[in-house]
């Protein structure tokens, strides 16, 4: 009966010890991070909206591993826009200029798109140097000049690298550039954005 006892007494400690290891080890699960939204003001009519939001689930597809280093980005249309589009770092706003083919606007909304990843994802910089390289480089070309006017010629305006880079995403979300710029990009520098957005 001693022995049953003390059998018993025994069993209890072992269980209570394991029970308190696996609570002091227990941790919760993270919580998904919620994905970047793409927020659509009243400006945008229900065909570019819909093309947008098609877009935007593409591109998030391509950028998955890096969503939680940007947030939500805005759209706007208008019809007296200079450029073919826009982005806006301080209002994480990109404005497209309306009407416009599909091809127009999706090319315009992914490159504006990773221009709004540049600004808000402190992790876009590791990229920059390989990049630069795969473009044939230096690899201390200024990535976008300060003193870059906002009505730059294209001419100018292509060799900038963050528009070389803009273009090079349009290539890796949409498969090619269905709108031809002067902007040259090489398959390299596609691939070097490719395996930064796998985390190498």
């Amino acid at each position: 009966m001693r022995r049953s006892r003390w059998t018993l007494i025994l069993v209890a400690l072992a269980v209570t010890t394991s029970l308190a290891l696996l609570n002091a080890s227990w941790q919760p699960a993270p919580r998904p991070q919620p994905l970047p939204r793409l927020v659509i003001d009243d400006s945008v009519a229900s065909d570019l909206e819909a093309l947008a939001g098609d877009t935007w689930s593409r591109f998030l597809a391509v950028f998955r591993a890096r969503t939680d280093c940007f947030g939500d980005v805005r759209l706007h249309a208008a019809y007296d826009l200079d450029t073919r589009a826009a982005y806006d770092p301080a209002t994480a706003t990109v404005t497209v200029r309306v009407p416009g083919t599909a091809a127009m606007l999706q090319s315009a909304l992914v490159h504006e798109w990773a221009h709004h990843l540049e600004f808000q994802c402190d992790a876009q910089q590791d990229l920059r140097a390989a990049f630069l390289a795969a473009q044939g480089l230096p690899t201390d070309t200024p990535w976008r000049p300060d003193d870059t006017p906002a009505h730059t010629p294209e001419s100018a305006w292509a060799d900038i690298p963050s528009e070389q880079y803009a273009e090079a995403t349009i290539e890796l979300v949409l498969g090619r550039r269905q709108i031809p710029t002067t902007a040259r990009v090489r398959p390299q520098a596609v691939r070097v954005i490719s395996e930064w957005v796998a985390g190498h």
